[in-house]
């Protein structure tokens, strides 16, 4: 074990092997809840932000390509660290190893900001918006409806959190069968799509043409776009209960870049091919806030339905697996600093058999509860009112734009502090450690300006300069636990194995 001042209280080792690491990251990332709420979204915030273009939506594929490449980029980072360091402390671990100790507990604060606005936003909401527009689509009408998904969301929670308590190795035995039926599924119904619309088939929305040949356009859509891919780096808080971790983790990288390229956009294109061009403009409207179970109703000819109720089981499991990849990871981090003694010592206690940080996992169910329902009252009872949906699908999109800025701040430390760190240890490649870093770094600081740049209509653009606004507030954390309790600073990201 490396640690640079004491011996540190570490995880349960060797739990876990290679498919288990890279289906906590596939599953983090969560394909089916990925591809019904981020393409949905995106093409909602686009007909919401750029009204100009409606049928802008069918580049949807070219945005989530250039995402992928972009996370790609900031993946790299991610690799070449993990080959050399193991802590559940992950990015914050990496940055204060390059940067400092100051660095690294800036990039804590914003991973767990991050980590739980997509707990929240991703996980528990998008869950509950899509619970919430599976009804109607059968005629079904809800009871309560508006008040309703309260005790949903806070049983949901409290299943995922059960599931975290019980150990990590018995949550991804069942999350690693399932993300494979999941992965399967979408790749083989979307090439059926699109092979049964082969006469549709162009390469139109891999260009600009649909947003009027706009880069900007583009590129203030990535802000959000690119949190499509924010999974792939899952498996490195688990990193130290994974065998062989400076081997495994940066495969499981690796793996899921491909696994998760391939499904999100092989399904995106077939979804705008079957929608149409022409038909865009109702492409995640409110008329229809998922076009995938449109879609999915009718394409198969008599085995529609059947298709269809696969897809609702596939997507429901998918959020639930994500959220219980995201509260894991997030209850880790916080057992790290913990144990490095940056915040109390208690969300460091674990369970006797399992090895789970419990306390922390309480943490982290505690806030999130917190969140849904505030946000999810804010947006029904002064935006949405009378639309419970709405309301909810609107309010996962704004915490998901919320945490985007502050995701961005995390690779952007990180995509620093591998240059400083592989340099201090004379293994430094220009090519791999600065150069691709630093394309990573300059394409998500320009994301973030055109975002501003282009004002995205309230309550969206709120998203945006909350996120800065947070981000202020963590630096004057910094400066206060700077100033005050510079002790508590000593051993962040102190341990690796």
């Amino acid at each position: 074990m490396e640690t640079g001042k004491s011996s540190l209280k570490h995880l349960k080792k060797d739990q876990l092997s290679l498919r288990h690491a890279i289906s906590q990251a596939t599953a983090l990332n969560a394909p089916g809840g990925t591809i019904v709420l981020y393409v949905s979204s995106t093409a909602a915030l686009m007909a919401f932000a750029f009204s100009s273009y409606p049928n802008g939506a069918y580049a949807i594929p070219l945005i989530l390509i250039l995402s992928l490449i972009i996370y790609a980029l900031m993946s790299f980072s991610m690799y070449e660290f993990s080959k050399e360091l193991t802590s559940s402390g992950g990015y914050y671990t990496f940055v204060s190893r390059g940067l400092g100790n100051g660095a690294g507990y800036i990039t804590a604060l914003s991973y767990l900001t991050y980590q739980i606005l997509s707990f929240t936003g991703f996980g528990i909401l998008g869950f509950m918006s899509f619970v919430y527009a599976i009804f109607p689509s059968f005629g079904i009408t809800l009871p309560d409806a508006s008040v309703l998904w309260i005790p949903i969301a806070i049983v949901f929670v409290l299943i995922v959190t059960g599931l975290i308590y019980s150990g990590i190795k018995p949550s991804l035995r069942f999350v690693s069968y399932t993300i494979v039926v999941e992965v399967a599924f979408f790749i083989l119904t979307s090439l059926y799509i699109i092979i049964t619309h082969h006469a549709e088939l162009t390469l139109k929305p891999f260009t600009t043409a649909p947003v009027g040949n706009s880069p900007f356009i583009i590129g203030a859509m990535m802000v959000y776009a690119i949190g499509t891919f924010v999974g792939i780096g899952g498996s490195i808080p688990i990193a130290e209960e994974t065998k062989k971790p400076k081997r495994n983790v940066p495969l499981a990288i690796v793996s899921t870049v491909i696994l998760l390229g391939v499904t999100i956009i092989l399904s995106s294109y077939s979804q705008v091919i079957y929608w149409g061009f022409q038909n865009m403009g109702l492409f995640g409207s409110t008329t229809y806030p998922y076009p995938v179970i449109s879609i999915y109703r009718n394409a198969f000819g008599s085995a529609s339905y059947v298709i269809l109720g696969a897809l609702i089981i596939l997507v429901l499991n998918s959020f639930f697996t994500a959220t219980v990849s995201l509260g894991t990871n997030a209850s880790r981090v916080l057992f790290s600093l913990s144990r490095e003694k940056v915040i109390s010592k208690r969300l460091s206690a674990t369970h006797t058999s399992s090895g789970t940080p419990t306390v922390a996992a309480l943490v982290v169910a505690a806030i999130s509860i917190v969140i849904v329902v505030a946000t999810g009252l804010v947006f029904e009872l002064y935006l949405y009112r009378g639309s419970p949906a709405n309301a909810l699908l609107y309010a996962s999109l704004f915490l998901l734009i919320l945490e985007s800025p502050i995701a961005y701040l995390v690779h952007i430390l990180t995509n620093t502090s591998l240059y400083v760190y592989m340099k201090r240890r004379n293994k430094l490649s220009y090519l791999r450690h600065l150069i691709i870093p630093s394309i990573s770094t300059i394409t998500l600081i320009f994301a973030i300006v055109m975002a501003v740049y282009f004002d995205l209509t309230p309550p969206y653009i709120y998203g945006i300069y909350g996120a800065l606004v947070w981000i202020a507030v963590i630096f004057v954390a910094f400066l206060i636990m700077r100033t005050r309790f510079k002790h508590r600073l000593e051993l962040i990201g102190d341990f690796s194995l």
